[in-house]
């Protein structure tokens, strides 16, 4: 028994010094100095190059185990495996004879890479020797096929004991995805085919998603097969929406590329058909086809837009007959993009948009880098032609592009375009932009913007634009002005070579105006309108506020400009046509506020100028103004008015109008004004009131009035138009009243009243020579022909000259005349021509001039008649007249003189309109029984003819002469 335990005490010592052995020697043992036996015993169980460059140990227990580092296993053919670290599980028994007998090959950490197309030798599809018997794992291992890598490949790899079949099995990484993969590879058959079997699943995001394929490997080492794959969501797979997807069809790879068409696929539920190829020699590449009746175009622009996730560039080809997008449908869709970690490249992207119009694109599509949120931005060239462009613009809105509703109808109906785009998120621009909007020729550039509010920039170049769409039919209010733009943010720069607005042509137009914030800027307004150049800037600021307005017209001929005067006097632009061909200049300066606007207004026309400070109250609609008006010539200013002989009735001198004006637009006031013209001086107050017709009202104070006297044989009709659209009443004063230039009344005053075309001269009176004058006179316009009436009576005028200016005239006395006459016609011609009435004249010691009664002596010599009948002056006490006027003719129908030389009367008649006479004087001197001395006057009134009848005359000397002398009378002295 001791025996016993004393061996079994020595077996268990042996035993243990033996396992103590066996733990601690082997790796204590510099087994590098076989680094190259043992490469080469390695070389010749693997049948490739193995190259052995780190440590070599060995372990015997708990197993036997030879590790070797860093090592690599390659061949001429290209394919080349390194690993961290070898592994081999030996057997017991060979390991004592010196012999490696390997069980099991583990490579950590391996890196295999395999030129691409591979040579059909490398695949391997002879059953190695060394595999026979030997079971393979990689752990963390990598596979680089060309540009396609396989990361983290946890695999096992065992060899059918009969068949030969390759079996593979383990887990893998593709682009950043976890699959769980198994393969079979069988022997090579008579024909030199091999069949090849992969099943592929999704391991974490990926579960659900997988794919299979069965194929034959071709002697010359290609690939054909079929795939069938499926999955919840595509977008873990390829750059395209997150929809489930089912796809079956033909695969082959050959020549470095796999490819997968003629695919029958169902993506998110909708049937399409597609292609996928992967290219990996000579650069990684993906493709992807996809055709289908009926897109999601909102799914997939986004997916289009960001980087792709996959590490290999990528191409997407789609199309659609109808694709659905903002809430639109877009027609005959085809987009062609290369996709890659920087963006993409739109090769092509066409579709016809809402409206039935065609749109191109192509471009590139770039990443933002830095921290934050991914930006895309496109850059290219688009094309688009719409030529229902409001239609197309409706839809956009709904797709929240812009507030295109804010656009005034009738305008940007069609469009035919083409620029350079480069748009990002929230923002378009347009370069280069080129085409045919509404039938015009336009170019320039386009940007879109759209934040907390809409912006518009444009700088644009256009052949023709109607301004009236874009304009509206009356004047917004001020303040509001900036609110027309609350929907955008607008800087505009406009050149347009021709614009209509109103029926006026603009040629050319420039704007550079814009609105942001309830702040409108123009800063620059320049436009040509038949050869009227303007210029104008303004701002218009919160609440309406303007600052540095200013508005610049200059007119070579101002014709034009006469069509910007108002109604009331448009008449001027007719009536004056030489003083509209002269050069005109007009300033306006503005600021202010809607309610307190100040301006500034100068004006030159000719040698007219105007200068004004109107302060304007626009939402009251009331106006206050201080306004001068000058001219170095009055009469030259009448006369280019139309005004005619002016100079001959307003005499020499300077035009001054210095006034203090208000108005609404009803309602004109000239408060106070002071008026020189010539000889005329005036002051007053003036209303000018608007309503059916124009209604003047007021006072007139003039220190000196001078009248135009019409030649009352003129044919010109009278300027009585003006009368219908006219009522008035004025009260006139006047010191001094001038007819061509003579005084003719003094201290006058009057109402002159217009009613329904009816002019009155009410309550007319003066002093007239030291006498007074009452009278009043009517002139209805509206009668056919139009009618003149008046009622005048002087009373105690002292007439110091000639009263008619005639050969046979009242030189002096002191006059009382009375008269009520009547004429109608248009002209002063035919008003003389019917001219009637009666009037009363007498003159009190005066002269007539013309004859000489007092020559005529008790002899009634012959020479003294005719002395006495061809001229000088005769004093007398009384002149009576009494005169009836019909049709222009003035028959006298008693006119008698009384004198101290004797006694006259007249006889006859006057032809006004024709300016001639048909008199008979006949003097009866002072003389005992004196005869009747006759004298005839006829023919015109400036050159009448005097044809004396002397026949009583004789008979009065020759029965004088036979009758002796009375006794009583006494003898004539010696």
């Amino acid at each position: 028994m001791r025996l016993l335990r004393a061996l079994g005490v020595l077996f268990a010592l042996l035993l243990g010094v033996t396992l103590a052995a066996a733990w601690l020697v082997p790796p204590r043992l510099d087994l590098n100095r076989y680094r190259a036996d043992i490469a080469r015993l390695a070389a010749d169980r693997l049948g490739r190059a193995v190259r052995i460059d780190g440590r070599i140990s060995l372990r015997l227990l708990p197993e036997p185990m030879l590790t070797a580092a860093d090592v690599s296993v390659g061949s001429g053919d290209g394919i080349r495996v390194t690993a961290a670290e070898l592994r081999l599980r030996l057997a017991l028994g060979p390991l004592l004879e010196t012999r490696i007998d390997a069980r099991e090959l583990v490579l950590r950490g391996a890196d295999l890479r395999l030129p691409w197309p591979l040579d059909p030798a490398a695949l391997m599809v002879r059953t190695p020797a060394w595999l026979s018997a030997l079971s393979a794992r990689v752990e963390e291992g990598k596979l680089s096929v060309g540009g396609l890598i396989l990361t983290h490949i946890d695999a096992g790899l065992t060899t059918a004991a009969y068949t030969g079949t390759y079996a593979a099995s383990g887990t893998a990484e593709v682009s950043g995805h976890a699959w769980r993969f198994t393969a079979r590879l069988t022997q090579p058959g008579s024909d030199g085919s091999a069949g090849l079997d992969v099943t592929l699943d999704g391991q974490g995001p990926m579960q659900g998603t997988g794919a299979t394929l069965t194929g034959q490997i071709g002697p010359d080492g290609t690939l054909a097969g079929r795939v069938v794959g499926s999955g919840p969501d595509l977008s873990r797979l390829l750059p395209a929406p997150a929809v489930s997807f089912r796809a079956e069809g033909r695969v082959t790879v050959a020549g470095g590329l796999a490819a997968a068409d003629d695919l029958a696929m169902e993506i998110g539920g909708s049937p399409a058909r597609g292609a996928v190829a992967i290219r990996v020699s000579p650069k990684p590449r993906l493709d992807l086809a996809l055709a289908a009746s009926r897109l999601d175009l909102d799914a997939w622009l986004p997916v289009l837009a960001r980087p792709s996730s996959l590490r290999l560039p990528t191409g997407i080809d789609l199309s659609a007959e109808a694709a659905s997008f903002a809430g639109g449908t877009l027609r005959g869709l085809r987009a062609a993009v290369d996709l890659s970690s920087a963006g993409a490249e739109v090769r092509e992207a066409r579709a016809v948009l809402p409206g039935d119009a065609p749109l191109r694109l192509s471009g590139r599509v770039t990443l933002s880098d830095g921290v934050g949120p991914i930006r895309p931005r496109f850059e290219g060239d688009a094309s688009l032609v719409a030529p229902a462009l409001r239609t197309t613009l409706a839809w956009l809105e709904h797709a929240g592009v812009a507030p295109f509703a804010a656009l005034p109808q009738g305008v940007l109906r069609t469009a035919d375009l083409s620029g350079h785009v480069v748009a990002e998120p929230g923002q378009v621009a347009i370069g280069a932009l080129d085409g045919m909007v509404d039938g015009s020729h336009v170019g320039g550039s386009l940007t879109l913007r759209a934040a907390a509010r809409f912006a518009v920039g444009a700088g644009l170049t256009v052949d023709r634009l109607e301004l009236d769409p874009w304009l509206p039919a009356a004047l917004p209010p001020l303040a509001s002005l900036p609110g027309r733009f609350a929907p955008f943010d607008v800087d505009v720069r406009l050149e347009a070579k021709q614009a209509l607005l109103y029926g006026m042509t603009i040629m050319p137009l420039s704007l550079d105006a814009g609105a942001e914030g309830g702040r409108l800027t123009i800063r620059k307004l320049d436009m040509q309108v038949n050869g009227v150049h303007a210029n104008a800037s303004v701002t218009v600021g919160e609440g309406g506020q303007v600052s540095e307005g200013r508005l610049d017209l200059q007119a070579p001929q101002a014709g034009p400009l006469a069509a910007l005067l108002p109604d009331s006097l448009a008449a001027l632009g007719h009536r004056a046509p030489r003083l509209w061909r002269a050069a005109a200049n007009v300033q306006v300066l503005g600021a202010g506020m809607p309610n307190k606007l100040a301006l500034k207004v100068t004006a030159d026309l000719a040698d007219l100028r105007l200068e004004a400070q109107p302060t304007l109250d626009l939402p009251g609609g009331t106006w206050a103004a201080t306004m001068m008006l000058r001219h170095p010539g009055a009469p030259r200013l009448a006369e280019v008015l139309g005004v005619a002989s002016a100079p001959a009735w307003l005499g020499d001198g300077s035009l001054s109008v210095v006034a203090q004006m208000s108005g609404t637009p009803e309602r004109w006031a000239a408060d106070s004004f002071e008026l020189t013209a010539g000889s005329l001086h005036a002051t007053g107050a003036l209303l000018l009131e608007r309503g059916a017709t124009l209604s003047l009202t007021g006072h007139v104070n003039a220190e000196t009035l001078p009248l135009p006297l019409p030649s009352p044989r003129a044919l010109d009709p009278l300027p009585i138009a003006a009368l219908s659209s006219w009522d008035a009443s004025v009260q006139l004063e006047a010191g001094r009243v001038l007819a061509d230039l003579r005084p003719v009344m003094e201290r006058a005053t009057a109402t002159v009243a217009l009613s329904k075309g009816v002019l009155r001269i009410n309550a007319l009176t003066g002093t007239v020579a030291g006498g007074t004058l009452a009278g009043l006179a009517i002139f209805d316009s509206k009668a056919d022909p139009p009618a003149l009436a008046a009622n005048v009576a002087i009373t105690g005028a002292a007439v110091a000259s000639p009263l008619f200016d005639l050969p046979l005239d009242i030189a002096s006395g002191t006059l009382d005349i009375g008269l009520g006459v009547s004429a109608s016609g248009h002209s002063p011609a035919a008003l003389l021509s019917t001219f009637a009435g009666d009037i009363h004249l007498t003159l009190r010691d005066g002269v007539l001039s013309g004859i000489a009664m007092a020559k005529a002596s008790d002899g009634l010599a012959s020479d003294a008649v005719q002395a006495a009948l061809s001229g000088g002056a005769t004093p007398f006490e009384t002149l009576d007249v009494q005169a009836q006027a019909e049709k222009g003719v003035l028959a006298l129908r008693t006119a008698t003189l009384v004198a101290r030389s004797g006694s006259a009367t007249l006889t006859g008649s006057i032809d006004l309109p024709g300016s001639a006479a048909d008199l008979r004087l006949a003097i009866r001197p002072a003389v005992p029984d004196a005869p009747e001395i006759g004298l005839r006057l006829t023919g015109p009134l400036e050159a009448l003819r005097r044809t004396p009848e002397l026949a009583e005359v004789t008979r009065w000397r020759i029965a004088r002469a036979a009758t002796p002398p009375a006794a009583s009378e006494p003898a004539p002295m010696p």
